[in-house]
């Protein structure tokens, strides 16, 4: 957990504790690699998350977090993050944001 920690102090945004199903994809790898999860923290810069395996760091991933906001109070939301993996453990998986954008998803579980 020491590297946890020593990484926390170089990060450049605050994060916030946000617990959210999500759902990833991890390209650059044959075959690509998807898996569900669950948000730990997220900042403007990175999400932490706990994954269903260890991932390979410097990957492209993608996460779709299901959205606590409903658009025009009827719409589920999901927030679609693009980056790479920055940091992986048996449990916890770290990405780098370097893209984000709103998506409307459908009823069922993000």
């Amino acid at each position: 957990m020491a590297d946890m920690n020593a990484h926390a102090e170089r990060r450049r945004s605050r994060r916030y504790s946000i617990e959210r199903s999500l759902q990833y994809r991890l390209h650059g790898v044959r075959p690509a690699l998807s898996g569900a999860g669950v948000t730990v923290n997220m900042s403007s810069d990175g999400v932490l998350f706990r994954a269903q395996e260890a991932l390979l760091v410097g990957n492209p991933i993608l996460l779709e977090i299901s959205w606590p906001v409903l658009l025009n109070e009827s719409r589920p939301l999901k927030l679609v993050v693009r980056g790479r993996v920055v940091w992986s453990g048996a449990e916890l998986s770290a990405m780098r944001i370097e893209g984000w954008d709103f998506r409307t998803r459908g009823a069922g579980p993000a």
